[in-house]
Order: C-alpha cells, then sequence, then structure tokens
C-alpha cells in the first residue's frame, strides 16, 4: 500500500505545484474578444493608401496579407473605428475587389480579420472552400 501512497502523493504536489489540474489552465482560457497589438509595417500602411486612393474605407489605415500554412491568403486590416461595420459585407467585397485589381489570387479564398482602434477583432471573415462550400 505504501508504494502505491508514495508516487501518488508525489505526482499530486507536482501538478498542484505546477499550475496543472485536470480542468485545464484559467489563465489560458480566453475571457473576452481577440486582441492584436502588433504594429503595422510601412508596406501594409503603403497598401492601405492604395486602397483609400481606390475608393475604399477611409479609417482603414493598414492592410497585411500573407499566406498559411496550406497557402490560403490571410488578410489583416487595422481600423480607426471603435465598432463594427453595419455593413461589413460591403467592405469585404470591396477589398476582395481591390485585392484582386492589385493583383492578389483570391482564387482559394481569402480569411479576413479586422481590428479596431484599441486591437479588439471587429470581424473575422472566412471566404474558404472548406467554409463555404
Amino acid at each position: 500500500m505504501r508504494r502505491i501512497i508514495l508516487p501518488v502523493l508525489f505526482l499530486t504536489a507536482a501538478v498542484v505545484l505546477t499550475g496543472c489540474g485536470a480542468g485545464g489552465d484559467a489563465e489560458s482560457t480566453p475571457t473576452g474578444p481577440p486582441v492584436i497589438t502588433a504594429t503595422p509595417l510601412p508596406a501594409a500602411k503603403e497598401l492601405a493608401d492604395r486602397y483609400h486612393k481606390a475608393g475604399g474605407a477611409a479609417d482603414v489605415y493598414s492592410i497585411r496579407s500573407a499566406k498559411d500554412r496550406e497557402g490560403v491568403l490571410v488578410l489583416t486590416v487595422w481600423t480607426h473605428r471603435k465598432t463594427y461595420y453595419k455593413n461589413f459585407d460591403d467592405v469585404a467585397t470591396g477589398m476582395a475587389s481591390f485585392l484582386t485589381r492589385e493583383g492578389v489570387r483570391l482564387h482559394q479564398g481569402y480569411l479576413l480579420n479586422l481590428y479596431g482602434s484599441d486591437g479588439t477583432r471587429l470581424h473575422s471573415y472566412d471566404t474558404t472552400p472548406v467554409h463555404n462550400p
């Protein structure tokens, strides 16, 4: 009996001391909307400037595009807005049209994440075939 109690006691102590538990780590549980804190790159600001000149939303100040592991375009857009767009589909469609004119290929769809002035994600939009068959 003693052989079983000591290992169990040590394992329990290790779990308690490291903060691990069966219910997961409370600190990793999201408590609010996703927030982005990265500073937009100069190239992303230049793309937003071209977007404005093409008639895009004036409050957008940065557009970054990158591909994920599967080759799908991921757009990260920063705006001066503090609240969501009521007609976000129009914004997303206009941005896709602009990017197509810029030579960006959207044949696999794209993911669009739009962040407000405080870094809170206002919109997340997925046009990939996996999510839109």
